[in-house]
């Protein structure tokens, strides 16, 4: 069965499938199964700005967490410099000309869902969308977007609060 039959019989599937996708979403709110959904989502999905950049499985490492464990343990994620302190690693988010902001999923998602070329990438970028929104509607779960870097490369990470875990996506735009 290719994909676009796939699409036409998921409605007829059993309720852990969307309409729109033939990749069930997560049917727990652990950290492994919503990767895992990540990894299968972002399959194919590119973040368009000058360049064409993957979207990608992230998560904040361990030292990250203990770091922002303060945040993490109100339930909510961090102001964007003390995500950028521990995300982009060796470089200081007080150095000039550094950029560091926390938006909402919604604008990126709106975004990402515009860019993508073929229908099977479409029906990806709505699927992840949809999976953010399930995921933290639900207590203790948080969602925000941050750009970090320096122009014209800006990290974008896409990421939720979980189960204490810091889990998303992330990208690259190129801002010329």
């Amino acid at each position: 069965m290719d994909y676009f039959e796939a699409l036409k019989t998921s409605k007829n599937q059993q309720n852990g499938y969307c309409a729109h996708s033939p990749i069930p979403l997560p049917k727990e709110n652990d950290v492994g199964s919503v990767i895992n959904y990540i990894k299968h989502t972002c399959d194919d999905l590119y973040f368009t700005s000058d360049s064409d950049e993957p979207v990608e499985v992230y998560q904040l490492s361990g030292t990250g967490l203990q770091a922002l464990e303060a945040d993490i343990d109100k339930l909510t994620l961090p102001k964007a410099k003390d995500f950028a302190t521990f995300a982009a690693g060796n470089v200081t988010p007080f150095e000039e000309g550094f950029v560091s902001e926390k938006k909402p999923v919604d604008d990126f998602f709106k975004r990402l869902r515009n860019q993508q070329v073929s229908e099977r990438q479409k029906h990806l970028a709505i699927s992840l969308e949809a999976a953010f929104k399930k995921l933290t509607s639900m207590p203790g779960t948080d969602a925000a977007c941050y750009r970090i870097g320096f122009p014209p490369n800006i990290e974008v990470y896409v990421v939720m609060l979980i189960d204490g875990q810091v889990v998303g996506i992330k990208t690259l735009s190129v801002e010329t």
